[in-house]
């Protein structure tokens, strides 16, 4: 009877241990799945969205601006650029290979004043190598603004860039919301006709 008693003691915690998880957002690899972004540090948590900075800064990676997407989801060498039209889209591409499946990934704008324009958040879907946002400009004055990348309560990147009169750059070609780019002239200058 001690010995029913005993292991009786012992069986009831190993079911409850093995039937809770403590992180509800823990993969069976035991990476941390950010449920949710903050713009605020949750200090001291056992939640899933108080991440390691370290961990964070390794999840997102190649964060880009841009104007044009390719294909794959990334910027072009020759799209990515911090100069844009009024009216223009800024595109804002990140790596996110090597973040858990379900995380949630925020990128919040800022404008002239520090003053907030949008957020937005998407999930990290399972297999997705890269993550894409877009912000419409239509409305925005010219001046100089960010977008701010967190995971988790870590802000993991961010990316200045600049609303310019059209037709003016600073850094590369800027184009009109309906202008094609087109190719640069040759090493040395234009061709003579």
């Amino acid at each position: 009877m001690k010995a029913t008693r005993l292991l009786a003691l012992l069986w009831v915690p190993a079911l409850l241990a093995a039937g809770c998880n403590r992180y509800e957002g823990t993969e069976p690899s035991g990476k941390v799945t950010p449920a949710q972004t903050t713009e605020h540090e949750i200090a001291g948590t056992g939640s899933p969205n108080d991440l390691n900075p370290v961990q964070a800064q390794m999840m997102i990676d190649d964060v880009t601006i841009g104007h044009q997407l390719a294909p794959d989801g990334t910027i072009a060498a020759r799209q990515q650029g911090d100069d844009f039209a009024p009216g223009q889209p800024v595109y804002l591409t990140m790596k996110v290979a090597d973040a858990p499946a379900r995380s949630q990934v925020k990128v919040a704008w800022y404008g002239p004043g520090d003053k907030k324009i949008d957020d937005q958040q998407k999930t990290v879907e399972p297999g997705k190598r890269y993550l894409s946002f877009e912000e419409k400009t239509g409305s925005w004055p010219q001046g100089n603004y960010r977008a701010e990348v967190w995971i988790g309560d870590e802000k993991v990147n961010q990316q200045h860039f600049n609303i310019v009169e059209s037709g003016r750059s600073t850094s590369g070609t800027v184009h009109s919301p309906t202008q094609k780019s087109a190719a640069p002239p040759p090493p040395g200058g234009p061709l003579p006709s």
